[in-house]
């Protein structure tokens, strides 16, 4: 049971973040107007939209970083830290995404669902 889950959320941590992220911004261009009414459920979309771009760019960092790490404790507790950092992250651009409002809503929580699912595994395999 614990392999079918991991295997789920690594299917949902690898394919979900990028199209879901491209899909977000490009509905986000295209729709007119961006704000409506009540404001703040479309400025919390956005902002999960935002959260969720800047996780993603992150997890390329933290993969560059930790691969050019020598083996060592250092090595670990860099990308410990960057998995709980990501996934609290994450979560946050969720819960944005669920309170928000607009045509971002779903690819935002999409995308956070993705990222806090790819931190999980890289958690629990690294």
């Amino acid at each position: 049971m614990n392999s079918v889950v991991i295997a789920i959320l690594g299917f949902s941590g690898y394919l979900l973040p990028v199209p879901s992220l491209i899909w977000g911004w490009a509905a986000w261009w295209k729709s007119r107007p961006r704000f409506g009414s009540p404001t703040w459920r479309y400025v919390a979309v956005i902002s999960a939209l935002t959260i969720a771009s800047v996780v993603g760019l992150s997890v390329l960092f933290v993969i560059f970083h930790v691969s050019g790490m020598p083996e060592s404790e250092t090595r670990y507790s860099f990308a410990m830290k960057s998995s709980a950092r990501g996934f609290v992250a994450s979560t946050i651009a969720l819960l944005l995404s669920l309170l928000g409002k607009g045509p971002v809503r779903l690819p935002s929580s999409l995308a956070s669902f993705g990222l806090a699912a790819l931190w999980t595994v890289a958690a629990l395999l690294y």
